[in-house]
């Protein structure tokens, strides 16, 4: 009884290494603070020009509970990913509620979400897209956005 207790414990913990341990060879690339270097932003509104801006900040990845990774930017919204490779892949998840800056609130859901890696682990691509839904005096409007960035890591 005590060597099949004991042989549970050893396959038990085989297990959890085998499946720990590349991934978190792998989150651990991601881990740390992430500079935007370059990268455009464009926010599209019915009845209004697109709006077109440079994606500027920080990111900041770090481990998730539910998902692999959660990267916060200054807003403080997550982005809840998994990763697989190189590429970390958006999960489906609430999103984000904030005050506008014009006396109303936006709440910011993304649709689509991708960072990936280079080979050296020291840039990375981002691409990402969504629906902005801004209510303001009782009306809402519903605009789509989408940005392209390139990242440099600054630290883990």
């Amino acid at each position: 009884m005590r060597n099949a207790i004991k042989m549970v414990g050893l396959l038990s913990a085989l297990t959890l290494s085998a499946c720990g341990g590349d991934k978190g060879e792998d989150l651990g690339r991601f881990v740390g603070t992430w500079q935007a270097t370059s990268g455009t932003g464009t926010v599209v509104c019915p009845g209004y020009a697109p709006l077109t801006g440079a994606v500027d900040g920080n990111i900041v990845w770090s481990t998730g509970v539910g998902s692999d990774l959660v990267a916060t930017d200054a807003s403080g919204c997550a982005i809840i990913v998994d990763v697989q490779g190189s590429t970390a892949s958006g999960v489906p998840s609430k999103g984000c509620t904030m005050p506008d800056g014009a006396g109303g609130v936006q709440t910011i859901t993304v649709t689509a979400y991708t960072f990936v890696l280079s080979p050296d682990g020291q840039t990375a691509t981002e691409n990402e897209s969504g629906n902005i839904n801004d209510v303001l005096d009782g009306a809402t409007l519903l605009c789509t956005f989408n940005s392209t960035a390139s990242y440099r890591k600054l630290s883990n």
